[in-house]
C-alpha cells in the first residue's frame, strides 16, 4: 500500500496555511494567545458625549445608536494615548480606523451617564474603562503593520520593467474579515521565475514561494496562477492580529538564490525588507497589493453603528 502524506495545519499569527508533507509538523505559538495569559491590565476611565440628528426616514432607535457610538469615538479621541499619537496616525491615514477598532473591542463597561432627545435629536454621555497598555499596543501594531506593508510595497521596483506582472485577491476592496478566506492571484507576460510573499499584520512575512517546502515556482506567461483557492495545498484564513498587510510578487529570469538549505518558510518583515530583499540581483517585474484586515467584532460594529445624517426637508 501507497504511504499517504499527513495533512498538517501550519499555524501564524495571520492565517492558517495547509502544507502536505510526511514527517515535519511545525507549530509557531500565537502572540495574542501568549499575550492572553498576562496580568490583568489596569483600566482608566474614558467620558465621551455624542448628538444623532435623525431625519424622518430614520427611527429613533438608529439615532440612539448613532449616538451611542459617535460617544464611543469621542472617548477614545480624547483619551491621552490616542492623543499623543495623534499625528503619526493621521500621517498614515490610520484615524477612523483606529478609533472604531477601539470604540469596538477596547471599552469596557460602558455606563449611560446621560441621555437627552429633543425633537429629532440625541445625545448620550457615557463613560467606560479601557486599558492604556492595551491602547498602546494596538497603536503600535497597526502603525508598525501599514509602515512595512507600504515599505513592501516600494521595495524593489525596477526603473524599466522587462514585462508586465500582476498580484491581486478574491475581494477588489481589499478588505478582508475574520474567518474570511484569502485567495492570491498572480500572473506574467512572460514566463519567468515567481517569488511571492505575504507581509502579516503582526510584523512576520510569508516566503510562499520559493521555500524550504516548496522549490523555485517556474510559471508560464499569460497563465493565473491561484495560492489559496481549492485546488491550492495552502489556504489562508484570516486571523489576528488584524490591520494592514501586503503582498508582494517578484519575477526574474533566472531561479531565485533560496541558499543552500533553502529559503525559511518565515521570517522578520523588517530585516528581510532590509537585507533579503536587497540581495535580490535580477528583476524583470514586480507587483503589489495591499489588503487590510479586521476582526468581526469591528465589522459588526462599523455595519451596525450609522454616522449622523441631515433632516431630510419636505415641501
Amino acid at each position: 500500500m501507497r504511504h499517504q502524506p499527513d495533512r498538517r495545519i501550519w499555524r501564524t499569527t495571520g492565517f492558517l496555511y495547509a502544507l502536505v508533507f510526511s514527517s515535519i509538523a511545525l507549530c509557531l505559538p500565537s502572540l495574542y494567545s501568549m499575550a492572553g495569559q498576562d496580568a490583568p491590565k489596569p483600566l482608566e476611565t474614558v467620558r465621551g458625549s455624542g448628538c444623532y440628528k435623525f431625519g424622518d426616514e430614520e427611527t429613533p432607535a438608529k439615532a440612539r445608536r448613532g449616538a451611542m457610538s459617535l460617544a464611543q469615538e469621542q472617548a477614545i479621541r480624547s483619551h491621552h494615548v490616542f492623543v499623543e499619537s495623534s499625528q503619526r496616525v493621521k500621517n498614515f491615514q490610520l484615524e477612523e480606523d483606529l478609533i472604531q477598532t477601539a470604540s469596538a473591542a477596547m471599552l469596557q463597561e460602558i455606563q449611560i451617564e446621560k441621555e437627552e432627545r429633543k425633537a429629532q435629536e440625541i445625545c448620550i454621555t457615557i463613560t467606560a474603562k479601557i486599558s492604556p497598555v492595551s491602547m498602546e499596543d494596538m497603536i503600535r501594531q497597526r502603525l508598525n503593520a501599514k509602515e512595512i506593508a507600504q515599505s513592501a510595497k516600494t521595495a524593489l521596483v525596477p526603473n524599466q520593467p522587462t514585462f508586465g506582472l500582476k498580484v491581486w485577491t478574491n475581494k477588489p476592496e481589499g478588505r478582508f474579515h475574520e474567518n474570511e478566506k484569502l485567495i492570491i492571484y498572480v500572473q506574467s507576460d512572460r514566463d519567468a521565475y515567481l517569488k511571492l510573499d505575504y507581509f502579516q499584520a503582526d510584523g512576520t512575512v510569508v516566503h510562499l514561494v520559493p521555500n524550504v517546502y516548496r522549490g523555485q515556482a517556474f510559471i508560464k506567461g499569460g497563465k493565473k496562477y491561484a495560492f489559496g483557492d481549492e485546488t491550492s495545498p495552502e489556504q489562508f484564513v484570516i486571523n489576528p492580529p488584524y490591520g494592514t498587510e501586503a503582498i508582494k510578487a517578484i519575477v526574474a529570469v533566472r531561479p531565485f538564490d533560496i541558499g543552500t538549505e533553502g529559503e525559511p518558510p518565515t521570517s522578520d518583515s523588517r530585516t528581510y525588507l532590509q537585507s533579503g530583499l536587497r540581495g535580490i540581483k535580477v528583476v524583470a517585474a514586480t507587483s503589489s497589493v495591499e489588503i487590510s484586515t479586521e476582526s468581526q467584532a469591528v465589522a459588526t460594529y462599523k455595519k451596525e453603528t450609522a454616522k449622523p445624517t441631515a433632516p431630510q426637508q419636505h415641501p
